[in-house]
């Protein structure tokens, strides 16, 4: 009787190479955590960097920011391949070789694949952060325009009174933003003038769209939200339809059929107030377009109605 007892404690006892397995995932999971406190560290110092050196830059292509920007996903970058190449070499190689050696008809075998599905899971959730990382040094792309308008506006307060004829001196006043070389006539003398704007001036054509678009952001997201409501609200009524198939009870066909109706009537609706959303965040960004560069006007409209009709 003792012999067979010592016999059943010994088959459940762990088997040795399951101490190999813990010291490997406790490692791992140590040194994710690390990388991830490198890679916030990281992250948290240059988006601020990033930012500034983006609104600073008076380059058109913005190329300093970018180099700067390319360098910093690369750092990024090479964290998450120590991480992977980590992986493969401390958790996958240890998984492999000691699978090879145990028959999947061990009553251990499940232990090899625990401790592949712990440390996989913990690696998703590496990934999870670096992702969202990327996202968040992504988003120093994202230029605020409101502020190179503003420099383009006060560029012309400073400038609009300071032309004067080649012909006879008189002070020309320029009474607009111009986006590319003009021909001002001296009210004096009648000679015309070349005026050439600023760099800063003839940037406003560039940015005058995504700015228009910026301002209208709330509306597009508006009309996106109304044309994805109609698809979510078809798969839950076409979910709604597959649970009566072989429902008897007719309390309960009622119930579901109120509510797939009611469904149906709230997916009518999105799909014909989708398009009216659409056509006023349309006229929205056009007319903020029109505000920003008023001389482009008349090809700005024949745009809208390309756009409307489409």
């Amino acid at each position: 009787m003792f012999g067979l007892f010592h016999k059943q404690k010994d088959e459940e006892a762990l088997p040795e190479w399951y101490s190999e397995l813990q010291e490997a995932q406790e490692r791992w999971f140590s040194f994710l955590e690390k990388l991830e406190t490198k890679m916030e560290e990281f992250a948290t110092a240059a988006i601020p960097e990033l930012k500034e050196i983006l609104q600073g830059d008076d380059d058109f292509y913005k190329r300093t920011f970018h180099r700067i920007y390319s360098g910093v996903n690369g750092q990024l970058n090479n964290i998450r391949e120590k991480a992977r190449d980590t992986y493969e070499e401390k958790i996958n190689n240890l998984y492999y070789n000691l699978n090879a050696q145990i028959s999947v008809l061990s009553k251990h075998h499940h232990l090899l694949s625990d401790f592949r599905g712990a440390c996989s899971d913990r690696y998703n959730q590496f990934e999870n952060q670096y992702n969202y990382w990327r996202k968040q040094i992504d988003k120093t792309q994202e230029r605020d325009l409101e502020i190179e308008y503003q420099k383009i506006l006060d560029n012309y307060e400073t400038t609009k009174n300071k032309f004067s004829c080649t012909q006879c001196g008189g002070a020309i006043a320029i009474k607009k933003i111009f986006l590319i070389e003009t021909y001002i006539s001296c009210p004096y003398c009648q000679t015309q003038n070349t005026f050439a704007p600023s760099s800063l001036a003839r940037n406003l054509q560039n940015i005058a769209k995504e700015l228009a678009e910026q301002r209208t952001a709330h509306l597009l997201a508006e009309f996106e939200r109304e044309k994805d409501k109609e698809r979510q609200l078809y798969h839950q009524r076409h979910e709604l339809s597959l649970s009566i198939i072989h429902e008897s009870d007719k309390r309960i066909l009622n119930e579901v059929q109120t509510k797939m109706k009611d469904l149906e009537e709230q997916r009518q609706f999105a799909i014909q107030n989708a398009p009216k959303l659409r056509q006023i965040y349309l006229r929205a960004l056009y007319d903020e377009w029109n505000k920003i560069t008023p001389d482009l006007k008349e090809h700005n409209e024949k745009m809208y109605q390309n756009q409307l009709n489409y």
